[in-house]
Formats: structure tokens, C-alpha cells, sequence
């Protein structure tokens, strides 16, 4: 004779199957909001922004902005380099509330009244005009995909800071050569 399966273990195979599709459901939810990947929406932090923002890297010193760079290029006739350590730019004050450090390849835009920074490095994405890809940290937290958009103008640098959605963050903001680091000034 043939008995039908006990209740008990039938039951218990039943949670087990749905406390593992509670689960699988809730680490899909928590993905949402996490960047580039399965259920993310695109905006979040990534290890390799240029990678998630569809650019590669290319020389800063090919840039339209470079003479700001002291690029120069090396006896061995390869490509030029920016010279060594960091340029820096701000308003032309002694207190700033925005800040450009640019670092061979690597730019940070600190953004002081809007408690924001963008840290990218420079590259382009198919045809477009080559820019810095990164990340913009807001409020020492939320963290999105950005570029940062560099130009020279009269007397410095236009930056102009767009997230991957393509929603402004900041500028244009013209921005003039520093010695160093600045003072923040009042917001």
C-alpha cells in the first residue's frame, strides 16, 4: 500500500521554499538603488566609473585644457605628461567655495556649500568630448555616477558637474589657477 507523505515534512519543505523566496526577493529590492547591475538604476558608486559610464582612458594631455597641465613631453618622444603634483583652481579670492584639484589623469572637484566632491579621471565615451568620469560623494554618503566637464576660458577653467542621469550638480563655474589649496569661505 502506498502512503501519502507525512504532513510534517511536506510543511516544512513549504517554508523552506518560501522563506528562500522571501529572501531572493528582498536582496533584489536592496539592489534597486546600488548602481550598475542587475536591478540597479545606473546612478550609484562604482570601483570603475569610466567602465560603468561607457568611456575609456585617454591622455589629459591631449585635452583642449592642457596647457593648464604643464604637460610637457618626456626625451624618449612618448606622449606628453602633466607635470608633476597637483594644479590646483578655485575663484579668484582668497576663500573659495569650490576647489579643483587636478592630478595627472585624476581630477577632485571639492563643491564646499553644497557638501559635495566628484573624484574622476579622465577619458571619453565613444564620439563624445572628453571629460573626468567618476563618482560625486554628497553628504558624506550618497554617492552617484557623474562627469565632469572641463573647458579652458579667459584666465582658467569652465567645470560644469552632471550626474549619469544627466542632471546638473553644479556649474558652469569658472574657475581661476591657485597656488595651492584655499580656504573655504562662507556659504
Amino acid at each position: 500500500m502506498i502512503r501519502p507523505p507525512s504532513s510534517a515534512p511536506v510543511a516544512l519543505r513549504r517554508l523552506v521554499a518560501t522563506f528562500a523566496g522571501v529572501l531572493l526577493a528582498a536582496a533584489f529590492a536592496g539592489l534597486g538603488g546600488c548602481g550598475p547591475g542587475l536591478g540597479g538604476t545606473g546612478t550609484g558608486a562604482t570601483d570603475d566609473a569610466l567602465a560603468a559610464q561607457g568611456a575609456r582612458e585617454v591622455p589629459v594631455c591631449d585635452a583642449s585644457f592642457a596647457s593648464f597641465l604643464g604637460c610637457a613631453s618626456p626625451s624618449t618622444g612618448a606622449a606628453p605628461l602633466p607635470a608633476a603634483g597637483p594644479r590646483f583652481f578655485a575663484e579668484a579670492t582668497p576663500a573659495s567655495r569650490h576647489l579643483l584639484e587636478l592630478d595627472g589623469q585624476d581630477a577632485q572637484l571639492r563643491l564646499r556649500c553644497l557638501d559635495r566632491v566628484f573624484i574622476g579621471t579622465f577619458g571619453q565615451a565613444g564620439s563624445a568630448e572628453p571629460r573626468y568620469y567618476g563618482n560625486t560623494i554628497e553628504g558624506g554618503s550618497r554617492i552617484r555616477l557623474s562627469t565632469l566637464l572641463v573647458r579652458p576660458v579667459v584666465g582658467g577653467l569652465e567645470v560644469t558637474l552632471v550626474d549619469s542621469l544627466g542632471v546638473s550638480l553644479a556649474g558652469p563655474l569658472v574657475l581661476a589657477p591657485v597656488a595651492g589649496t584655499t580656504s573655504a569661505a562662507a556659504c
